[in-house]
């Protein structure tokens, strides 16, 4: 079983939302939660467990980088 959160973006009105989905390991009930995309000096950020997690996208790869969660590819 995968375990990984899934991560969705999406636009609600004028703000980009980035949704963190989590499995319960032993219960597999899911945990979601959003996020309101910011940007401080030209870096975006979101605030992840009362933290600031930085967000990037490597345009090359495809690749988006949450520094929380880890690395995802588009499906």
């Amino acid at each position: 079983m995968n375990l990984n959160p899934t991560v969705i973006i999406y636009r609600n009105g004028n703000s980009d939302l980035l949704s963190v989905i989590r499995m319960n390991e032993t219960g597999r009930q899911a945990s979601p939660a959003s996020y309101e995309r910011q940007e401080d000096k030209n870096r975006f950020f979101i605030n992840y467990n009362l933290k600031r997690s930085a967000i990037s996208y490597d345009t090359k790869q495809d690749l988006l980088t949450l520094s929380a969660v880890g690395n995802y590819m588009r499906n």
